[in-house]
């Protein structure tokens, strides 16, 4: 289910050797990186694909290595249901990793008793399927979404009023009784196992985090999820909010699941690693909620090639190929420099750059780009000019057949020629990508199924259907 990995000193990291002489991480002996582009990824996306391509998605992402698959929130959204169906079906057939295991999400309360009898319902093997029981812990999401969880529950008589005049400790008692009481009711699912996910961690207070986590435990529940819901983790904190349970908790597994409102969920989701997480949530190209998620090529690079930390049966050459899938499949680029699969990022200008990458081939990029299934590509820019071009007549021997030597009085007067083609071939792709970045922008407003439009909608359908009932 997930993958071994080594836990290095820095000095023996075959990028960042020195930075920290004789520092060691605490990696996890079994790292699990728990990929949720058929989730949140789907969620991003304003034009959802069909789910027979986000099964050949899942097909894809397991095909790099990835073992473990957050398909969806449950109960509230049927397509999830139906996914999970032929996603099994598939794991059951052979089209997918028998170790392949799948998590459905749901809120603990009533949400998450429909969520066991529907997943009892679909009539699968429910063997490779966990689920993550989601609650609230920081005083924000206490205050105001505990109780819309609550309302859910017919059976609850809700006085929201009442609950806010209500003192943070006393809500934060109450959070944990209500936590306490349902927990029951999941350690005795039949599937594949449980996880709870504490929602807002990295905003919470640390006392009642740590109670929590103590009350799940004393539930006999060993799969935390620490949710930086709000991508608001700032990596000062991880030692307390990650290492202080890691440490305090040792029989339990906790995961880390950031946002990158911030640019920082990647750095927290490594360091998160390195200090006892047992696995973190990525996404294909980060795609997720606003800002997204680590980037999964991002976290399997950096753990290789900064700490030296291996993921046995997990292939990076296939990753940039896996980024364009998605890229395709949802609709949404990625930033052509992105990290690791960006199309422009493994590229260099003709000229001294290119010189040196000859001699010593990672001066520059430290990842080669055949390791994550990219290619170098050599270009005349801007930042060649005259010496780049002496450089390439020199190195290619251009001249040769016409019994010239490449000297700069000759690359001079070529150059004058070569610059007006560059700016000629610039002038119409810039004029073209203009056009596409327009059309592409347009496209994506265009799909936006807003709150206005869908009233519109509503309003004229139930018109329509109320003239022909009438």
């Amino acid at each position: 289910m997930t993958a071994v990995a080594a836990g290095p000193s820095v000095a023996e990291s075959p990028v960042a050797a020195g930075v920290m002489p004789g520092a060691r991480w605490a990696f996890a002996d079994r790292i699990d990186l728990m990929d949720e582009s058929l989730r949140e990824g789907a969620e991003r996306a304003s034009v959802p694909p069909d789910l027979d391509a986000k099964c050949d998605l899942a097909r894809a992402i397991a095909d790099v290595g990835i073992r473990t698959l957050v398909v969806g929130m449950f109960p509230d959204v049927p397509q999830n249901a139906e996914l999970l169906a032929r996603l099994v079906r598939r794991q059951q057939a052979g089209q997918l990793p028998a170790d392949l295991r799948f998590m459905v999400i749901s809120h603990v309360g009533v949400t998450m008793r429909q969520t066991l009898a529907m997943l009892d319902e679909l009539a699968i093997p429910l063997d490779t399927v966990h689920v993550i029981a989601i609650h609230s812990v920081s005083d924000l999401q206490i205050t105001h979404l505990f109780p819309t969880i609550l309302r859910k529950d017919g059976a609850v008589d809700w006085d929201q009023a009442a609950w806010e005049a209500l003192d943070d400790a006393t809500r934060r008692a109450r959070n944990l009784d209500w936590l306490a009481d349902f927990l029951p009711v999941v350690t005795g699912w039949r599937g594949g196992g449980v996880m709870v996910g504490l929602l807002d961690a990295f905003r919470a207070d640390h006392g009642h985090l740590m109670n929590a986590v103590a009350t799940v435990a004393a539930a006999g529940i060993r799969q935390i999820r620490l949710v930086d819901t709000a991508g608001t983790c700032l990596p000062h904190q991880l030692p307390q909010t990650v290492g202080e349970p890691v440490t305090r908790f040792p029989d339990i597994a906790f995961y880390g699941h950031f946002h990158d409102d911030f640019g920082m969920s990647t750095a927290n989701a490594v360091m998160g690693l390195s200090l006892g997480l047992k696995g973190v949530d990525v996404s294909v190209g980060g795609f997720a909620n606003r800002a997204g998620h680590p980037p999964l090529a991002e976290v399997v690079m950096a753990l290789r090639k900064l700490y030296g930390v291996e993921l046995p049966g997990v292939d990076p050459s296939r990753l940039h190929g896996l980024s364009r899938m998605a890229e395709r499949i949802y609709g949404l680029m990625e930033n052509p420099a992105q990290a690791i699969t960006g199309v422009v990022t493994h590229s260099v200008q003709s000229g001294i750059r290119t010189e040196l990458l000859r001699k010593a081939p990672r001066i520059f990029d430290a990842i080669a780009p055949e390791e994550v299934g990219a290619r170098l590509v050599a270009m005349f820019g801007v930042r060649s000019g005259r010496d780049g071009l002496l450089r390439f007549l020199r190195e290619r021997q251009l001249l040769a057949p016409f019994g010239l030597e490449p000297t700069p009085e000759i690359a001079d007067a070529l150059f004058e020629h070569l610059d007006a083609e560059w700016a000629r071939r610039s002038a119409g792709a810039r004029a073209r990508l203009g056009e596409l970045i327009e059309q592409y922008q347009d496209t994506l407003n265009a799909s936006f199924f807003t709150e206005e439009a869908m009233t519109s909608w509503l309003s004229a359908h139930l018109t329509a259907v109320h003239m022909k009932t009438a």
